[in-house]
Parts: C-alpha cells; structure tokens; sequence
C-alpha cells in the first residue's frame, strides 16, 4: 500500500514527463544514442566476444570444483559390496558373531579353513591383472 505523498509525487513525475517539448526529447534522445556508441566504441568488441574474457575464469573454477571433488571424494562413491574397500564390514562381523553356540566357536569355523581364506585375501589385494 503506498502512502499519498508517494502516490502525489508518482503523478508529478510522470505528468513532467509527459509536459517535455519534443525538441528536449529530440536532444535526450541524440544525447542517449551518443552515449551508446561511446560505450559500444571504448570496448571495441560486440557482445559476444566480450563472453571470451569470462572463458579462462570459467575453465578455472570448473577445474577447482572438479579437483575439489576428487580430492574429498563424491558423496555417493563408496558405496560398493561389502569388504570394497579392504576391510571387513560390519555385516561379516555381524555373521560372525550371530553363529549358534551348537556349532561351536565362531573362531572355530574360520581357522578351519586358514588357507582358503589367506588365498582369497591373496586375489582380492592383487588388483587388476596385467
């Protein structure tokens, strides 16, 4: 909601507007073109080729962002299987420790077969082959 002293002085200037002879309005035009063409001349170039100084700035920060995300790491990156990254996941420590007491001792179960185990430890660490 506007107050009257707005309104009053919205209707002045516009009415002074509207009252300018059309010889000022020919000599503020002439005036805003002249200002336009020094603009448009003081650069040189047009608007599209004044985006090339903006280019190198862009590269820059994409670059940073990139190197950024690289070096902390994406959010949604490690989220494979588990054991993807080496070490044991909660979920076979889970398995490990729910065995039945009936079975015998979950320490038991995985030194029977020490040698499978080492084996796969062995492949799993070897990374990609040559």
């Amino acid at each position: 909601m506007s107050e009257p002293f707005e309104d009053r002085s919205r209707e002045l200037f516009l009415e002074s507007v509207d009252n300018v002879d059309m010889r000022v309005r020919s000599r503020l035009t002439q005036a805003r073109h002249a200002a336009l063409e020094a603009a448009a001349a003081s650069t040189g170039r047009t608007w599209f080729a004044r985006l090339g100084v903006w280019t190198p700035a862009a590269g820059v920060t994409a670059a940073a962002l990139l190197g950024a995300a690289l070096w902390l790491g994406l959010p949604g990156a490690h989220q494979g299987g588990p054991g993807s990254d080496g070490q044991p996941s909660f979920e076979d420590l889970d398995i490990v420790a729910s065995s039945d007491e009936s079975s015998g001792d979950a320490l038991e179960m995985l030194q029977n077969d020490i040698e499978f185990y080492d084996y796969a430890d062995n492949v799993a660490n070897a990374g990609p082959a040559a």
